[in-house]
């Protein structure tokens, strides 16, 4: 086994052109369909965040039925930010990730797109359903439970090709990105399929429903958005600065140390909770050594980087790319801090916990996936993004966006935290602490869809393959002064 960074030849290379040029038109359809399809889901999932935002300082916004109180359109914002986006965006980035690293075309492309389709109306009957008041109020799988099969069914019929894809590779190098990719593909269904059956077919008390969905809702993060996350920057970073991952064997054992605590994490969010003592002990024990694979990637990616961080005022892959590395760092920190009782104690019913998952669903896995869509949507079209500017605009109301949300999410979970531990102060007080740091919430999420808004129609753009006829010149955030920077290139025709 080797590094992350694919193999390109020094000169000439027709024959590795060719192949790529081949791969790339057999993942064209299913890697534009999710990205486009993604990209929709997450400009509705921006707007369900900021109308149940607003609603929480002014209840009365947009108050046209039951269907758009705040219980209903917050959870219908979460599963439409997470099965609408997350994993449409994780699959459609994956495939070509995986496609490029095993060397072989993708096979049956409109068998993916079908299976798409299949997602795609089992999230919108999920959405609707919540807003309709049929949700299980169960976190992150308040989908009605007809929409469970069909969910699993499509995912299995997608990642399924993935699975070809890494089998019928060409006898070498298996990568490291591939490692993360291959997991997120059986641990999904794992996931999804062991909760779902413990919750609907096997159902038990309630208060274990409450522990099996705040697993599931730790496992999803750990073990699929992290992997596909990872796996995409161990995959991008290499490519943009020229120069493989500083040590596949610190990667190889982030990888595993990963795989070995992400699933025993979770019970934490339950300290003091009806449960037996050990669990929420055995979850903050395993969130604590997450430090470990956070800190072999940290390590990898700074010296894989370094010499070459400021390529970032030209790439828009590596700006979007590094910011959620960086992101993925303040996810794990946060998550490490919540887990001791003396921190919990005051932090696990407030708006930090809102915080503390956009960290990692938007600081870091959404932001790595902006990163991939500026790299391989060129790939893939044969045309180049627009403009510059555009991008531009996108990366700073994003960061703008996700930075206020998370800040004042923090500072105002602990303002409420402290209201909240006084026993003989009215549950209100806690209420009013945390009023105006909710209108900061607000204004993130106005940020986030003005960016996303520019996003979808940039995509859209490059769906239709409307961008730049050039494969020579990249779409840079700022120009480059000389040709010193060829090798950060998104161009369609670089590797």
């Amino acid at each position: 086994m080797s590094s992350a960074k694919s193999k390109q030849p020094a000169t000439g290379g027709n024959d590795e052109a060719q192949e790529r040029a081949l791969i790339d038109r057999s993942t064209r359809m299913p890697v534009l369909f999710f990205f486009t399809s993604s990209a929709v889901w997450l400009v509705i999932a921006a707007a369900l965040g900021l109308v149940s935002s607003i609603k929480l300082n002014v209840p009365d916004f947009m108050d046209w039925g039951a269907f758009l109180t705040y219980g209903r359109v917050y959870p219908a914002h979460m599963n439409a930010l997470i099965y609408g986006w997350g994993i449409q965006a994780g699959i459609g980035a994956g495939l070509w990730i995986m496609a490029r690293l095993c060397r072989v075309p993708l096979r049956n492309p409109v068998t993916l797109v079908v299976a798409g389709h299949f997602w795609n109306i089992g999230v919108t009957a999920g959405v609707l359903g919540i807003l309709c008041g049929k949700s299980t109020s169960i976190l992150w799988l308040e989908f009605p439970a007809f929409v469970w099969p069909i969910l699993l069914i499509s995912y299995a019929m997608i990642t399924l090709w993935m699975i070809v894809m890494f089998r019928a590779r060409r006898v070498g190098d298996v990568y490291i990105s591939q490692w993360y990719l291959l997991a997120a593909s059986f641990l999904f269904p794992w996931l999804y399929g062991t909760a779902n059956l413990l919750i609907h077919v096997f159902p038990g008390s309630g208060v274990m429903a409450a522990a099996i969905s705040s697993w599931f809702a730790s496992g999803m993060i750990y073990l699929w958005f992290v992997p596909v996350g990872l796996g995409t920057t161990y995959y991008l970073i290499p490519k943009i600065v020229g120069r493989p991952v500083y040590s596949y064997n610190l990667a190889k054992a982030g990888f595993w140390a990963l795989m070995i605590f992400g699933g025993w994490t979770g019970m934490q969010r339950f300290m003091g909770g009806p449960l037996p003592a050990w669990m929420p002990a055995m979850g903050s024990a395993a969130t604590i050594l997450i430090l470990l694979p956070m800190l072999a990637v940290e390590l990898n990616h700074h010296m894989t980087t370094k010499g070459n961080l400021g390529y970032i005022q030209y790439s828009p892959t590596l700006r979007f790319t590094v910011f959620g590395a960086w992101g993925f760092n303040l996810f794990i920190l946060l998550s490490v801090a919540l887990s001791f009782f003396s921190v919990g104690r005051y932090l696990q019913f407030t708006h930090a916990v809102t915080g503390l998952e956009m960290s990692a669903l938007y600081g870091f896995f959404t932001m790595v996936m902006f990163g991939a869509f500026y790299f391989i949507a060129p790939r893939v079209t044969g045309c180049e993004w627009l403009t510059g500017g555009m991008i531009r605009f996108h990366f700073w109301f994003s960061a703008y966006g996700i930075i206020t949300l998370v800040a004042f999410m923090i500072f105002g979970g602990m303002a409420q935290g402290t209201g909240i531990d006084r026993w003989d102060a009215a549950f209100e007080v806690s209420v009013a602490r945390g009023w105006g740091y909710l209108v900061a919430r607000s204004l993130g999420w106005g940020f986030i869809l003005l960016s996303n808004l520019m996003f979808l129609f940039h995509t859209l753009l490059m769906s239709v393959r409307l961008g730049r006829r050039s494969s020579t010149e990249p779409t840079l955030i700022s120009k480059l002064p000389d040709d010193a920077g060829a090798g950060i290139s998104t161009g369609a025709a670089k590797a």
